[in-house]
């Protein structure tokens, strides 16, 4: 999985393409309480934290 770590912040379309989801899956998932919330930084600026996506996605691989 590539997440851009060396930007802290994450647009939802490369949130989208990151995980190959529409927008609708990602707000579906963020008020199900099971994708980080993101960030309002403007009136039209939205961006998900990095560090927060990437804890995420390693709480969602299995164990080995």
């Amino acid at each position: 999985m590539i997440i851009q770590t060396d930007h802290p912040y994450q647009t939802r379309q490369q949130v989208e393409e990151l995980f190959q989801v529409s927008p609708a899956t990602i707000y579906r998932w963020v008020k199900a309480g099971d994708f980080p919330k993101p960030i309002r930084l403007g009136a039209n600026m939205v961006r998900w934290k990095s560090s927060e996506i990437y804890d995420w996605a390693s709480s969602k691989e299995p164990k080995q």
